[in-house]
């Protein structure tokens, strides 16, 4: 996924996505694959963010920041399940 949309769902413009950062909305051209390739990509942002905050001694946060990063990956194996990828 190499293009520019704006999000059906809340307006919001994204860039190589394969669904709305804000909304979490499909790209109506998103394939499987850029599905899995975004929540791949979402967990470790999530995960960098989890390992920042533990290092700046803000482990409530950090717990937080593995949920969300449990969830990405939860996701892109949902589809891998799915044998859609």
């Amino acid at each position: 996924m190499n293009s520019a949309w704006t999000c059906d769902g809340c307006g919001i413009p994204n860039v190589d996505r394969g669904s709305c950062e804000a909304c979490g909305t499909s790209s109506p051209t998103a394939t499987a694959a850029d599905l899995a390739r975004t929540a791949l990509r979402d967990a470790a942002a999530a995960r960098a963010a989890q390992v920042e905050e533990a290092a700046r001694s803000n482990h409530r946060l950090a717990d937080c920041l593995g949920s969300v990063t449990d969830t990405h990956l939860d996701d892109a194996l949902a589809v891998r399940r799915l044998g859609i990828v």
